[in-house]
C-alpha cells in the first residue's frame, strides 16, 4: 500500500538505488532473487522476497554492503584458520604419539631379528600385544625357536656323523697300519683285508645314506616328480630280491591292486628300508599286506621278532637311532622323509609279540 518499513529506510539509500530495486521487483518473475549494484557507497547485495499481507503485494528486501560482507567471510576465514590450525597441532602431537607407539617395537624387532641373522637367538622377544604388531613379534618368536631346535638337531646330527664316521676309519686306519707292520689281527692276510673291506662297505652305505637324505632335504622344497606307480607290482618285485637273504623266513603276502602319484626311485628307496628292517629281525615269519580306502592306500608290515624297547620305540625316526642290530641307524629316517614329500604317514608299534609297521600314503 505505499508504506516503507522502516519509514526511514528511504533515507539509507540513494534515490538510484531505489529506483533500481522498483524496477527490479516490477520485472521479478519469481518469489525470491538475489541482486548487486555498485553505487557510490560500494557494492550492495540484496535480495528481494515477493510475498503477499493483508490482500497487498509485500516486497521484503534484504540488503548487505560488500565492506560487512568482506569483514564476515574475513572473521570467517580467520576462525577456520585458527580452528584448523588447532586440529593441525592437536593432530601432529597426536601422529607423533602414533608413531612412537608403532615404531618403537618396530625397531626392538628390527634389532631382534639382526640378532638372529647373527645368530644371536637365544634372548625371547619381549612384546605383548594383540594387534598385528603382536602377533608378528609371536611369529618372530617362532621363527626364534625353531632356529634354536634346528640349529640343536644340526650339531647333534653333526656329532653322530662324526661319530659314525670315526669308528670304521679308526679300523681301516688301525687294521692297515698292522698289516704293514707284519701283523695280522685276524690271523691272516685274507682275514684282515676282509674287516678292511667290511668297513669300507659300511663307511660306504653311510655316505650315500647321509647324501641321500641332503637330497631328500632338497626335494622337499621342489615339487616332486608325479608318475602313476603300481605298489603292488614295486612291492613284489622288491620282496623278490630280498626274500633270498632269509630264505627260512616265511612269507605272508596279501597285495591287492593300487596305485598312486609319486616318484618310483624315492618310493623304492622307502619300501626297502622298511623291509631291510623287518627281514632283518623276523625270527621265522614276515606278514605284509596293501589295502585300500577312500583317498588313500595302507600298508602294513609286521615281523615276530624281539619287540622294541620304550625308550628306543620313542625316538624310532631320529638320525643315528639304531637297535640291537641296528646299522646305521638313517634308514627309518630316511623312511619319515620320504613320506613326508609325499604326504603319508607311518607308525611303528610293538604288536602280537612282534614289530608292527603301518604306512598311510594319499591315492
Amino acid at each position: 500500500d505505499g508504506t516503507t518499513i522502516p519509514s526511514n529506510a528511504r533515507n539509507a539509500f540513494p534515490p538510484t538505488l531505489l529506483n533500481e530495486m522498483k524496477q527490479n521487483i516490477i520485472a521479478q518473475k519469481s518469489n525470491r532473487q538475489m541482486y548487486e549494484s555498485v553505487t557510490g557507497q560500494g557494492n550492495i547485495r540484496y535480495v528481494v522476497n515477493k510475498d503477499m499481507a493483508y490482500g497487498h503485494s509485500l516486497y521484503q528486501i534484504m540488503f548487505l554492503k560488500k565492506p560487512e560482507e568482506d569483514l564476515y567471510i574475513r572473521n570467517l576465514f580467520v576462525n577456520m584458520m585458527l580452528y584448523v590450525g588447532t586440529a593441525l597441532v592437536v593432530s601432529w602431537f597426536a601422529s607423533l604419539l602414533i608413531v612412537r607407539y608403532l615404531t618403537r617395537p618396530l625397531t626392538q624387532m628390527e634389532q631382534h631379528v639382526k640378532q638372529i641373522a647373527n645368530r644371536n637367538w637365544k634372548e625371547p622377544l619381549d612384546i605383548e600385544r594383540n594387534d598385528e604388531i603382536g602377533k608378528l613379534a609371536t611369529s618372530i618368536n617362532t621363527m626364534r625357536q625353531q632356529l634354536i631346535h634346528q640349529d640343536e638337531t644340526q650339531q647333534s646330527m653333526l656329532q653322530n656323523i662324526s661319530h659314525e664316521l670315526k669308528t670304521p676309519v679308526m679300523v681301516i686306519r688301525s687294521y692297515a697300519q698292522a698289516i704293514q707292520d707284519g701283523v695280522y689281527p685276524k690271523g691272516d692276510l685274507a682275514g684282515s683285508i676282509k674287516v678292511i673291506d667290511e668297513e669300507g662297505e659300511r663307511l660306504e652305505k653311510l655316505t650315500k645314506q647321509l647324501l641321500y637324505l641332503t637330497r631328500l632335504d632338497y626335494l622337499s622344497t621342489k615339487n616332486p616328480a608325479q608318475e602313476e606307480i603300481y605298489l603292488d607290482k614295486l612291492i613284489d618285485k622288491i620282496i623278490q630280491r630280498l626274500n633270498l637273504q632269509r630264505p627260512e623266513i616265511s612269507w605272508q603276502i596279501e597285495l591287492l591292486p593300487a596305485a598312486i602319484k609319486g616318484d618310483v626311485e624315492t618310493l623304492r628307496v622307502m619300501i626297502e628300508n622298511v623291509l631291510d628292517n623287518h627281514l632283518r629281525y623276523a625270527k621265522t615269519t614276515m606278514v605284509i599286506r596293501l589295502t585300500k580306502d577312500i583317498g588313500s592306500v595302507n600298508l602294513y608290515f609286521w615281523n615276530d621278532g624281539v619287540e622294541i624297547e620304550p625308550h628306543t620305540l620313542e625316538q624310532i625316526f631320529s638320525p643315528f637311532n639304531k637297535g640291537r642290530e641296528g646299522k646305521t641307524g638313517l634308514g627309518l629316517a630316511i623312511v619319515q622323509r620320504i613320506l613326508k614329500i609325499n604326504r603319508g604317514t607311518i607308525e611303528l608299534n610293538n604288536e602280537n609279540n612282534g614289530v608292527s609297521t603301518r604306512i598311510k600314503l594319499p591315492s
